[in-house]
């Protein structure tokens, strides 16, 4: 059984929730860039966020990519410490350090 995911937008801000793994990063993704594509900053919220397999990490570090290539301002709040980890056990969180708030 997949488990699901979602994307909802409040005030600019990008929610992400439920379940994330490799079945549905990518559809996430879609989703998002298409909504948050003309906007200034990029905030995304994973407060709400389960769990995260690896593909969570993939994620974030690809929208860090897409920021730095589009010359946008991005932020990320509510990492969990699971996803921190994983980020710690990869070396990626001095990447992803500078871009966590809160």
């Amino acid at each position: 059984m997949q488990k699901q995911a979602d994307v909802t937008y409040l005030n600019n801000v990008v929610m992400v929730s439920g379940d994330l793994n490799f079945q549905n990063v990518m559809s996430l993704q879609r989703a998002c860039l298409e909504q948050i594509k003309h906007r200034p900053e990029w905030v995304f919220d994973f407060s709400q966020v389960n769990s995260s397999d690896s593909s969570g990490l993939a994620w974030v570090i690809e929208w860090i990519k897409l920021a730095k290539q589009d010359n946008k301002k991005i932020s990320f709040k509510g990492l969990s410490n699971g996803l921190m980890e994983i980020a710690k056990a990869a070396r990626l969180d001095t990447i992803i350090q500078p871009f966590v708030v809160g």
